[in-house]
C-alpha cells in the first residue's frame, strides 16, 4: 500500500548562498553539495541562484525523512539530480538511503522554484510496496 512518510517544505534567500560561497569557497561545495551538482552549478550563468534551490530541495528532503540534518544524514547525503525534462529527482546517499530504507520510503518526490531573491522547494517521501 502506497502512502505518504513525510513532507517537508524549506525556503533559503539566495544571496546568503552567495555569501557562503563567496566566504567559505570550494570548502563549502564540498561540505554541502554532491560532486555533479557542483559541476552542473559551475555551468549555469548563475551558480548562486543554482545552489539556492539545491539546498533549499536537501533540506525539504531531511525534513520529509522526518530527521533534518541529524541522525547522521548530511546535506551530501542527498543529492538533486535532472531528467533530460528538467524535472528534479532525488537520490539518497549514505545515511539518508538508510533512514529512507528503515521507513519503507520508494522515492522522494521534489519540486524547486526561486522568484524575488528567494529559492523554496517542497519534498514528499513516498513510502510503498
Amino acid at each position: 500500500m502506497k502512502g505518504i512518510a513525510g513532507v517537508g517544505v524549506d525556503r533559503i534567500r539566495i544571496d546568503r548562498i552567495a555569501a557562503s560561497l563567496r566566504r567559505f569557497g570550494a570548502r563549502f561545495e564540498r561540505r554541502v553539495y554532491a560532486e555533479g551538482e557542483v559541476i552542473r552549478a559551475r555551468l549555469r550563468g548563475n551558480p548562486s541562484r543554482r545552489y539556492a534551490m539545491l539546498f533549499a530541495g536537501k533540506e525539504a528532503v531531511a525534513k520529509a525523512l522526518g530527521t533534518g540534518f541529524a541522525q547522521g544524514v548530511a546535506p551530501r547525503h542527498i543529492e538533486i539530480v535532472h531528467q533530460a525534462s528538467g524535472k528534479p529527482e532525488v537520490v539518497l546517499h549514505a545515511a539518508a538511503r538508510q533512514v529512507a530504507a528503515r521507513l519503507g520510503v520508494v522515492r522522494v518526490h521534489v519540486s524547486m522554484s526561486d522568484d524575488d531573491g528567494v529559492a523554496m522547494a517542497f519534498a514528499v517521501a513516498e513510502v510503498g510496496p
